[in-house]
């Protein structure tokens, strides 16, 4: 296994110049074109009347690992995690302050971890032929030319349908809408279009179901994983459920022997590194 942290460089730069084009100016204030509307559909009703409860953070950015380039048996494996949104507060986080973050979650021991992050793990560890697990050194990856073994939290990308956020203020319980997941799209595709994943994990139902209105050229391999391009990317595409969810049936991110992780994701990630192999 191999890195090409150049390559990710170049990617890295080219995303951060279309964020601070079109969502998040380097003075940090949000010029999407789309930010009054998406505002206006979350902290008002339908007739126009403001919803005290509701809060609305913008502008905020994607991870990109500097390891993101990966070589799996000599062939490109770049692995981009797709969820909603943040569910936080904090408005303005550009593309080095995401990264941060993961990578402090990173530095916590799988139990430490909030649900979501224990279900990117273990995505990771089955994308990359491993089982999933608490132990560490499932985590690390040692990777030519580095002197450190690298975390897998610095070999994915993740990036969220909505680059705001809109919740219930004081919470994470999200108020987002159609009309928020509609304008940020595009910045998805884009998105896309620059990382060239090879695999996309998607996590939530809602998210997988309006990436599939951008796909072409979609084959259905199993009843969680298709193969299609997206801005024209072609790419495996395997849809989950967020590993938070609260039902017990469909949460995956709280224990390695959850029946989700176990019955479906599990599957499904052995399948696509095994299709990964073999192209």
């Amino acid at each position: 296994m191999g890195s090409d942290p150049a390559e990710t460089g170049r990617r890295i730069d080219a995303l951060r110049r279309y964020l601070t084009t079109n969502v998040l100016a380097e003075s940090g204030a949000c010029v999407c074109r789309n930010l009054d509307r998406c505002r206006r559909s979350a902290l008002r009703d339908r007739a126009g009347a403001a919803r005290p409860s509701a809060a609305f953070a913008a502008g905020q950015l994607s991870h990109v690992g500097h390891h993101y380039d990966l070589r799996l048996d000599g062939r490109p494996l770049r692995i981009l995690v797709i969820a909603m949104e943040t569910g936080r507060s904090r408005e303005n986080v550009g593309l080095d302050e995401r990264r941060a973050e993961v990578l402090a979650s990173a530095a916590l021991a799988f139990p430490a971890r909030n649900p979501h992050m224990r279900g990117v793990a273990s995505a990771l560890r089955l994308a990359l032929g491993r089982e999933p697990g608490p132990d560490r050194d499932g985590e690390l990856l040692r990777l030519p030319g580095q002197f450190r073994s690298v975390h897998l939290f610095d070999a994915y990308a993740m990036a969220n349908l909505r680059l705001c956020s809109a919740t219930v203020a004081g919470s994470a319980k999200s108020l987002g809408n159609p009309t928020m997941s509609r304008n940020c799209l595009p910045h998805l595709s884009a998105t896309i279009r620059i990382l060239q994943p090879t695999l996309c994990i998607v996590q939530g139902v809602e998210v997988y179901r309006t990436l599939t209105t951008v796909m072409t050229n979609r084959q259905r391999l199993g009843s969680h994983l298709d193969r299609a391009r997206i801005a024209g990317v072609d790419t495996l595409v395997a849809g989950f459920t967020h590993p938070s969810a609260m039902r017990l049936t469909d949460h995956w991110g709280r224990l390695t022997s959850a029946p989700y992780l176990t019955g479906t994701v599990v599957p499904t990630l052995r399948a696509a590194h095994q299709l990964h192999r073999a192209d």
